[in-house]
């Protein structure tokens, strides 16, 4: 090796370098028009969405979402602030306002790309918590049908433990997502490690159920918000995932900005089953054929 090689890979090796961990972190691809255009779409219909919600007049903004939500909701044994009625039942309340939170909790603890069933001991836990709302549902069933029953229901007790179930929703359908469309899913990654995880989605769950049986109107709003965007977010992402796999998204994506596309058409869907199962159920409730 001539001098001057050896002094240009000494200058090469002298440069400064950055951190091994800063290193290792991918540098994310810059986004194409294409997607930035389709961002903006979605934005834009997410926005006139929200703004019909609360703008819309002929209602109050409770009875907007009620309406939406009547054709996949029983919204029966309803949970009463003061003399405001949330939009969703108890146990969908419990359900869906569990999922909303724990999906966010779940992305704040880093599981953003998780690709991982959670370890069995969590798994059995998560199983655990659906048994238990089986049980609680259908003995509530029986007090409806007039059948025999074990105990008498309570809202509070239907809000529990559809909250149990909204965590194992979280938790599949992150993985769900992540397995089908990612790739760059952590296979290695579960969606819960360990129990002082799971113990901290619990914990923020419980607090939602304090505050939903504390009866304090001030958080009637945001209550009613996360349960509703939680019901409707479900259907939602279900649709995505549909649509995405119907255009060639599987196995492709790195950033969430690539599903902007996707997740506008996905919009279309979701509002056309929203209407046509509302419309129904009011339509049947008017001819008296169910209750």
């Amino acid at each position: 090796m001539t001098d001057k090689a050896t002094e240009e890979a000494l200058d090469v090796a002298q440069q400064p370098r950055p951190p091994y961990y800063l290193a290792d972190i991918p540098v994310p691809a810059p986004k194409s028009v294409g997607e930035r255009r389709w961002g903006y779409a979605f934005l834009g219909f997410l926005g006139v969405l929200l703004l019909a919600l609360l703008f819309t007049p002929g209602l109050p903004i409770q009875w907007k979402m009620y309406a939406v939500v009547h054709g996949i909701c029983a919204q029966q044994h309803n949970i009463f602030f003061g003399n405001m009625q949330f939009p969703i039942c108890a146990r969908n309340s419990g359900i869906y306002s569990s999922f909303l939170i724990t999906t966010v909790y779940l992305w704040a603890i880093g599981r953003g790309r998780a690709g991982r069933v959670p370890p069995w001991s969590i798994s059995a836990i998560l199983l655990v918590f659906v048994a238990i709302m089986a049980v609680d549902g259908f003995n509530s069933l029986f007090v409806d049908l007039g059948l025999l029953y074990f105990y008498t229901p309570r809202n509070s007790l239907r809000t529990l433990t559809g909250m149990g179930m909204g965590v194992g929703i979280a938790v599949m359908l992150l993985l769900i997502l992540n397995t089908t469309l990612r790739k760059n899913v952590d296979d290695q990654q579960p969606a819960l490690k360990n129990l002082v995880e799971l113990g901290g989605a619990l914990l923020i769950n419980f607090l939602v159920l304090v505050a939903l049986y504390g009866n304090l109107e001030l958080l009637f709003w945001p209550l009613a918000f996360i349960s509703f965007f939680g019901i409707v977010g479900v259907l939602y992402l279900v649709n995505m995932l549909l649509v995405s796999l119907f255009m060639g998204y599987e196995g492709t994506v790195t950033n969430p900005i690539q599903l902007a596309r996707p997740a506008t058409i996905a919009f279309v869907p979701t509002l056309v089953i929203l209407a046509v199962l509302s419309a129904l159920r009011f339509w049947l409730e008017s001819q008296g054929l169910i209750l």
